[in-house]
């Protein structure tokens, strides 16, 4: 087993720089949610080359346990938490292949980026960070497990699986935050709905002008952290510029696409219409004046937003009227963005809505949501809304996931611990605050009522989009305050 040779609390310094090359080795491996199986087999033979103990469960989370310091051997142990899974989303006319081609990243001053796709930051430094402290946890550290679980982003299979016999310890540091100088403390839970209607077409008959309408360059975003941010939504600005065309000029729908992931504030959508030729220029003007508003209303969120029409390859279909007046007044109708906000915490978003996707696949097209909310109660009614929305609109409505909301708890250790010694390394109180994004603290604390569980990570931006980047100095800060956070829990005297 590999010893640190480092003093008590390491230097922050050194930390990032060997944080980087483990990040390196974590972003060359293909890891989308739902393809986790080659980062598992690389945190196995890290782990055994270690000379660590380790063990993969049947939903393929991994477990690695190293034992406390020469006389720390029998504390509590400490269990650090990360998923193995990132978002793979790329810019507008990038063919990078994330089942295939691991992130193609630089670093320059100090941040790290990836060039037209995100960078896997989150949760790949947490991750980096995690077995940096496994393998250099300092002189005298009490017993560790890392907990690396898969599906984070979109299912949270491996939270919802964990079972509670297979965690050594009921402290617990989820390493998947994203601002130095914080902790969370609590979480919104989250719901994801699709609406699926059949997709009824019929043949077009007579001259048709076919246009394309498009929002483009909206600015997207993680869907909970940047729920009160006032992004565009473009999915929900294109259904109620379809539901005003069909009330202006009417026309018919072949085609309606947009967004990439469930957990994405969509920057982009468009579709396929018909209009008759005497209303073509009734129309163009219709979405050019939307367009220009709608520009000056995000003109600050989402400064290279744009709206605007253009012909479009000729179509022999077009959705039957029924199906076509239903997918877009749902989708028009739909919330989007900050639903609610907290009555006692300002500025905290409390309940949100995000319409995520449209998809037409083996004919059906179907518009997927996530929905967020600080109280179940409150997802649950939520659940009823949309299920008579879609009923109404002539859709199916499945609700294929549900997390709990995680909750606050009033007396917390690891929290007390971790405040006072960031004071003491570097002179400044952490803030504590709820996060509106779902977080797998929520699953592991309904399966564990006793833990203690906090979530904490480095300085990483615009996570969830291809402009996502990351603090490799803040990153060997959270090192050096885990590490002599870990110091403290053995017992040893505050520095």
């Amino acid at each position: 087993m590999k010893e640190d040779g480092k003093g008590a609390t390491g230097d922050s310094g050194t930390d990032a720089a060997t944080i980087l090359e483990i990040f390196s080795r974590i972003a060359a491996i293909p890891r989308c949610s739902g393809n986790e199986d080659g980062i598992a087999c690389f945190l196995l033979d890290w782990a055994e080359n270690s000379g660590f103990t380790a063990e993969k469960d049947a939903a393929g989370n991994v477990f690695i346990s190293r034992p406390g310091s020469r006389g720390k051997e029998a504390l509590p142990p400490v269990v650090l938490q990360a998923h193995m899974d990132m978002v793979c989303v790329a810019a507008p006319g990038c063919d990078h292949d994330f089942a295939r081609e691991g992130i193609d990243w630089y670093e320059e001053d100090g941040i790290i980026r990836a060039r037209r796709t995100s960078l896997g930051a989150d949760n790949g430094i947490g991750l980096a960070i995690g077995l940096h402290l496994m393998e250099h946890p300092g002189e005298t550290h009490p017993p560790l497990q890392l907990i690396a679980t898969r599906e984070e982003e979109t299912t949270m299979r491996g939270a919802a699986s964990l079972d509670p016999a297979r965690v050594t310890g009921t402290t617990i540091i989820n390493l998947d935050d994203e601002e130095e100088g914080a902790i969370t403390t609590s979480s919104a839970g989250m719901m994801a709905v699709a609406f699926t209607f059949p997709a009824h077409r019929i043949r077009v008959r007579g001259p048709v002008s076919w246009q394309t309408v498009e929002v483009a360059g909206g600015k997207g975003g993680h869907s909970g952290i940047e729920a009160g941010s006032g992004r565009a939504n473009a999915l929900s600005l294109l259904g109620k510029l379809l539901s005003g065309l069909m009330a202006e000029t009417g026309c018919a729908v072949t085609s309606l696409t947009g967004g990439e992931r469930d957990n994405v504030i969509p920057g982009q959508a468009r579709a396929c219409i018909g209009l008759d030729g005497a209303v073509v220029k009734q129309a163009v003007r219709f979405i050019r004046e939307e367009g220009r508003a709608c520009r000056e209303a995000y003109h600050e969120t989402d400064p290279e937003m744009r709206i605007r029409i253009f012909p479009a390859t000729p179509q022999d279909n077009v959705f039957a009227p029924d199906t076509a007046a239903g997918i877009v007044s749902l989708l028009a109708d739909l919330p989007a963005g900050v639903c609610a906000t907290d009555p006692v915490i300002p500025g905290l978003v409390a309940t949100s809505s995000n319409p995520a996707t449209v998809r037409e696949e083996a004919g059906m097209l179907t518009i997927g949501l996530s929905a967020r909310s600080n109280k179940d109660a409150i997802l649950t009614v939520m659940g009823e809304r949309f299920r008579r929305q879609g009923k109404e609109a002539g859709a199916a409505v499945s609700i294929p996931g549900v997390a709990p909301a995680w909750h606050y708890r009033e007396d917390s250790p690891i929290r007390e611990a971790v405040v006072e010694t960031y004071r003491d390394l570097f002179g400044t109180t952490m803030r504590l605050r709820g996060l509106h994004a779902g977080l797998e603290t929520a699953w592991i604390a309904q399966k564990i009522p006793e833990a203690d569980i906090i979530a904490l990570g480095p300085d990483i931006w615009e996570a969830h989009t291809p402009r996502e980047s990351a603090s490799l100095p803040s990153a060997g800060r959270v090192c050096v305050l885990l590490r002599e956070t870990l110091r403290r829990c053995a017992g040893v005297p505050d520095i």
